[in-house]
């Protein structure tokens, strides 16, 4: 549970950073807080089920990721500071099931 609880902090912080962007409006804007809405509750779906594996389910939001980002480069820093959150968090959570 230590795990979802992290991914709800870091989602929590990007929803609170789109709330500060609100008045900031123009069409790549809107359409970037509709993505990154849709992909946080998407992800937020996605750990309340089982799902088929970790591998296949990391390949379909890099694939997501990739077209997105490709789309709108002058957002790329945003989405990307929210992709290397998760991958850290990814690697944590491999070096502690190790120990």
């Amino acid at each position: 549970m230590k795990s979802v609880h992290k991914f709800n902090e870091l989602a929590n912080d990007v929803e609170e950073l789109l709330a500060e962007l609100k008045d900031d409006h123009g069409p790549e804007i809107d359409e970037l807080r509709d993505r990154v809405e849709a992909t946080v509750a998407s992800l937020r779906r996605a750990l309340g089920k089982p799902a088929d594996s970790a591998g296949a389910r990391l390949g379909r939001y890099a694939k997501r990721a990739d077209a997105y980002i490709n789309g709108y480069p002058r957002l790329a820093f945003a989405t990307g500071a929210l992709v290397a959150g998760g991958v850290g968090y990814l690697i944590g959570l491999a070096a502690n099931s190790r120990n």
